[in-house]
């Protein structure tokens, strides 16, 4: 939408800015628009199995070779989604799936159930920290929680710190948030009858990493038989909660998390042998359900359980989303592994056969925001059983362990929030909606189209809903968005023309804001002097990201004084002396006219106003008279005004 303003011509002198109002509004993307993060996007797990999401949907493939990630995997992208490296906590390979220098030998274990995590060092995007994690299981098992450092130098990954020592007699659990300064917290958990009750936050800042942990008692120790250090510890997309398993005692925890202070404290404990190996466990992405599975040993019954947090005692009211009978002799079956969110807000179930054989589907829940049967395990669009094939790939135990921060992602998004553009709207997630509405609370405006767009009436803030409907539910999710003005910007000062005197310059200001693109010298800077003629443009784009435009048209200022005239022309314009041209630039004008013996014949302070060859009411003679006029241009704004004397001789002609 345009907006053009037209206003009185007005004509301007060295170092006059006024000019007029052309104001576009483009609608493309700025840096404000909300951008996912994207060091999710890619899974490597399993037998071969690589997950794309980079485009918000699961596009899996078999990477090349004979990889095999049992268990304990973790994988890192950059900020636009492209696939760094991956480990399994002993090794670590490239993008391109070979074996990064130096980082064949690290201390985890791929059989630990989180062998390792990638935090990424803040600020640095050439910077990650590999954290491994050993079993804790004496004398065998003893290599505890270890860190390395991977960096970019000269465009390749190389290994610069390797297998630090954090801490001993560790559970095989590690999970990491980002705190509200953009820093992260790395937090584990001990074992045994010493340590097995501690959890361990350690701080990566723009410093790197405090070897010094936060630590913070509390909880069901964690001793005893080996398969207690086993199982899964998430911290939830907002940071605010981590809930952990103890396999063998059959307990679930949940605590709350402190961003600022990287302590825990306990929220809600279920009794010991409440769940039948408890194994992987994660949230939902708005924070509001927990899913645990069960992977108990022999020939028992697998769960999958769904807890509501916000209500009470949760712990021992789950909800049952899946159960089945296992035969672990029987090939069809399968055992439930570790328990993933992704990027596109859907969780995903690893699946595997005994003896870590795998299978080549994985479990989807399509709603995990829902309760109960609504969260659609395995039922896409009215169609049951319907996991995710891996293309030829396998699903093993483990699935990739992330920065949970990484997966905090609204349930919808939007681009746009200035005013007089179009908001486009984004759902995260699409599956399972027979019918939208999304409700934008201005006007009684609303749109049933899964990806809405709308352009609201005013800055402000709006409550936007969108509600899901399927098989008769109703599913709403809100959200506060702000819509800001526009900047505004006026480089001419009320007008749209300015007339540039002789061996001048004018000196534009944009005003005061975040960026400037002037048009078409292309300069980025508040100010602009101009000294030729032509169309000046400036784009401003404030702290909002928001962007206006104005321009201004630069007109050379063309004054002259004729050589003859004559009152009894018939000819109105030769029948007086006077100025022509963009008298409207002319400030303090005088005009004296004298005849040869140097008497005052006429003089005027006004440009219109010229000389009717009189002088005292009488016809003067013909001949020839000199005339002087003086004027200075309108000062303005940083510029001062320049004064200027012009001298020459008319002919009176009778």
């Amino acid at each position: 939408m345009n907006f053009i303003s037209k206003l009185p011509l007005l004509l301007a002198g060295a170092g006059l800015f006024f000019g007029l109002h052309n104001s576009a509004l483009a609608q493309v993307a700025t840096p404000c628009d909300y951008v996912r993060p994207h060091q999710a996007d890619n899974w490597t797990f399993g037998e071969k199995t690589l997950i794309d999401f980079n485009t918000g949907n699961p596009v899996p493939q078999a990477m090349p070779g004979a990889i095999n990630l049992p268990n304990g995997v973790s994988s890192i992208s950059d900020e636009n989604g492209q696939l760094l490296f991956f480990t399994d906590g002993i090794r670590i390979w490239t993008s391109g799936f070979y074996f990064m220098a130096d980082a064949q030998d690290l201390m985890g274990n791929n059989f630990s159930s989180q062998s390792s995590i990638i935090v990424p060092q803040p600020g640095n995007p050439d910077k990650y920290f590999v954290f491994t994690l050993d079993m804790y299981i004496p004398p065998v098992f003893t290599k505890g929680v270890r860190y390395s450092v991977v960096e970019r130098i000269n465009y390749s990954w190389t290994i610069t710190a390797k297998n630090e020592l954090l801490h001993n007699a560790n559970a095989q659990k590690i999970t990491s948030v980002k705190d509200a300064d953009g820093n992260f917290w790395v937090v584990t958990h001990g074992f045994g009858d010493t340590d097995g009750n501690k959890f361990f936050a350690y701080k990566i800042d723009g410093n790197g990493l405090n070897i010094n942990p936060v630590i913070t008692v509390d909880g069901t120790i964690h001793t005893g038989a080996e398969n207690n250090d086993g199982g899964y510890m998430k911290a939830s997309p907002d940071g605010k909660k981590i809930a952990l398993v103890i396999p063998e005692i059959g307990i679930i925890e949940v605590f709350r998390f402190d961003i600022a202070t990287g302590m825990v404290s306990r929220e809600e404990t279920c009794a010991a042998g409440t769940y039948n190996y408890p194994f992987g466990l994660e949230f939902s992405p708005d924070n509001s359900k927990l899913y645990v599975s069960t992977s108990p040993l022999g020939d028992n019954i697998n769960y999958l359980y769904q807890f509501d947090l916000n209500t009470a005692n949760y712990l021992d009211n789950p909800y049952i989303v899946h159960q089945f009978a296992v035969n672990q002799m029987a090939g069809a079956d399968s055992l439930m592994g570790a328990v993933q969110l992704g990027v596109d807000g859907k969780i995903y179930l690893a699946k595997f056969r005994k003896g870590v054989i795998s299978k080549p589907t994985v479990g989807v829940i399509y709603n995990p925001n829902r309760a109960g049967v609504a969260c659609n395990y395995n039922n896409l669009n009215h169609i049951a059983n319907n996991g995710l094939s891996l293309n030829g790939a396998g699903s093993l135990i483990g699935m990739p362990n992330f920065v949970t921060s990484f997966l905090d992602i609204p349930h919808f998004s939007w681009q746009n929030h200035c005013h007089t553009k179009i908001t486009y709207f984004d759902l995260r997630n699409e599956a399972n909606i027979d019918q939208i509405l999304w409700e934008f609370n201005d006007a009684a405006s609303t749109s049933d189209q899964l990806q809405a767009a709308y352009t609201f009436s005013a800055p402000g803030t709006y409550t936007v809903n969108v509600t899901e409907t399927f098989n008769g539910l109703n599913y709403t999710n809100s959200r506060d968005i702000t819509i800001f003005p526009l900047p505004s910007i006026d480089i001419g000062q009320g007008v749209d023309t300015i007339y540039l005197l002789p061996n001048s310059s004018i000196r534009l200001d944009a005003g005061e804001f975040d960026q400037y693109v002037w048009e078409p010298s292309g300069t980025t800077g508040r100010y602009f002097d101009v000294t030729e003629e032509g169309q000046v443009k400036v784009t401003v784009t404030d702290l909002n990201c928001c962007t206006n435009a104005d321009s201004v048209y630069i007109a050379f200022a063309s004054i002259y004084l004729p050589n003859a005239f004559s009152p009894n022309s018939a000819v109105q314009q030769n029948r007086t002396f006077k100025v022509m041209g963009a008298t409207s630039a002319l400030a303090k004008y005088n005009m004296y006219v004298y005849n040869r013996w140097g008497q005052l014949m006429f003089e005027s302070k006004d440009p219109m106003k010229g000389w009717d060859g009189k002088a005292g009411g009488e016809l003067a003679p013909a001949g020839s008279y000199v005339w002087v006029v003086t004027y200075e241009s309108f000062a303005s704004g940083l510029q001062e005004a320049r004064k200027v004397t012009n001298r020459g001789v008319v002919n009176l002609l009778r």
